[in-house]
């Protein structure tokens, strides 16, 4: 019988399933969000048909501060997930002696190894989708 300090994951109370879920896959659902949502908002107005428009169509100005608010709310919310993941990552780095390299070889340190990759992704997606706010600035809305 393996005892509780033998567990490869002996801080797994401090993170349960559905928060490690949410931590994990906030940043890149957010980056898929603002890339549909902002497509469609930046692009049907300019492309209804088959022919560009040098303008959007009438009524839908909205649609390109929209897509904007939408990348800003996406980016703050893998931001956010990025940031708790980093919290959690403290709270549990810890969690069993060693350092990364011979903790990966024999599986221990699961709930760290979770937070930490929580961070990466939350972080790096939230830089992501930032980067396509430089296009939806810089790029001409309907010529572009």
């Amino acid at each position: 019988m393996i005892g509780e300090r033998h567990h490869p994951a002996p801080h797994r109370d401090r993170l349960s399933g559905l928060g490690a879920s949410l931590l994990l896959y906030t940043g890149p659902v957010a980056w898929l969000v603002q890339l549909c949502v902002g497509e469609m908002m930046t692009s049907w107005p300019c492309f209804p048909a088959i022919d560009r428009l040098d303008a959007p169509l009438a009524g839908y100005g909205w649609t390109h501060v929209g897509a904007i608010a939408v990348l800003l709310l996406c980016a703050l919310a893998a931001a956010v997930a990025g940031f708790l993941s980093w919290r959690k990552f403290v709270e549990v780095r810890e969690e069993v002696e060693g350092d990364h390299d011979e903790l990966v070889e024999v599986g221990h340190g699961r709930t760290r190894f979770v937070a930490l990759w929580g961070v990466y992704l939350g972080g790096g997606f939230a830089l992501t989708t930032l980067v396509t706010l430089v296009a939806f600035l810089l790029v001409p809305r309907c010529l572009g």
